[in-house]
């Protein structure tokens, strides 16, 4: 009878990583964390920047039906006026609602929406029209900087609604509003003889 041979196996080494390898590897995850980190929080920005969108949309309609029910701002000469309860807050949600001329909601920055009204002044003008401007502040809180303040305002002329945003990716215009942009001085409102309308809100 013949015996097997029964050969045991050689053991197999494991090639361990070199120090090259371990800095090629580091390199690479160094350089995807630089070029996606950035990306991921301007992916947040757009995100708040919708929900801001979102939350204005309701302002817009709530200002709009303001203005047609009460044929336009003249009812309303200040921020408390408006605030009162036949005034914006009539149209709004109880969580969007105002408080002398700031929100019961905060935007996605963790600040609360700021309200300004604003009437042509001048010999002549319509006692009616006017605008109500509606305001966050953006990532840096503070008013003061415009670089990245969200405002929109909402205007009544002579029985004609219109709406501009500034501030955002992508904007509503209005061929109506020449210029709408903010003021370090005062909030303002003004229409020339092509009926344009200047818009200025209050930093």
């Amino acid at each position: 009878m013949k015996k097997l041979n029964f050969k045991k196996p050689q053991s197999v080494k494991k090639r361990a990583f070199t120090l090259v390898e371990i800095l090629i590897v580091v390199a690479v995850i160094g350089i995807l964390f630089v070029t996606l980190v950035p990306r991921i929080d301007f992916a947040g920005d757009k995100a708040r920047e919708t929900g801001v969108k979102t939350d204005f949309r309701s302002f817009e309609l709530a200002a709009e039906q303001l203005m047609r029910e009460n044929a336009g701002v003249a009812k309303f000469d200040d921020e408390d006026d408006l605030c009162c309860t036949n005034g914006i807050n009539l149209y709004l949600d109880k969580a969007l609602q105002f408080t002398d001329g700031t929100s019961a909601k905060l935007d996605q920055w963790n600040q609360a929406y700021t309200l300004q009204i604003v009437k042509p002044t001048g010999t002549g003008v319509n006692p009616n029209n006017g605008a109500i401007i509606f305001i966050s502040n953006g990532k840096d809180s503070l008013l003061d900087e415009d670089d990245d303040n969200y405002a929109l305002v909402v205007t009544f002329v002579d029985g004609q609604i219109e709406s501009e945003t500034i501030g955002f990716s992508s904007n509503i215009d209005s061929s109506a509003i020449a210029t709408f942009e903010s003021a370090a001085d005062a909030a303002s409102m003004s229409i020339d003889s092509s009926d344009l309308i200047t818009v200025k809100y209050k930093k």
